[in-house]
């Protein structure tokens, strides 16, 4: 387990949102396939082991959070955003 730092990402509607690590060249995790996330939002520290986080689970509790604490998001439109989030960090076959 290490502390990494955990990057948030929107497009440029500001309605979905992305997640990874800062030193991933991809996306973990995203609310919309095809979508271009251009737009830093946020970021923070945390202690996991990244082979074993939920990085669909984790973005949801970051926009669960976000739309509670609206005034630190005020750029950002969560009304509309897409429920469903693919997760990326699973290879696929």
């Amino acid at each position: 387990m290490k502390k990494l730092l955990i990057c948030i990402y929107t497009n440029k509607d500001k309605n979905e949102f992305a997640i990874g690590l800062k030193e991933d060249e991809n996306f973990r995790a995203m609310t919309k396939v095809g979508e271009l996330y251009t737009k830093f939002v946020d970021t923070f520290e945390q202690i996991i082991d990244e082979n074993e986080i939920d990085w669909k689970h984790e973005l949801k509790r970051w926009i669960a959070t976000a739309k509670k604490n609206e005034t630190i998001f005020v750029e950002v439109d969560l009304s509309g955003y897409n429920n469903e989030i693919a997760d990326l960090s699973s290879p696929k076959a």
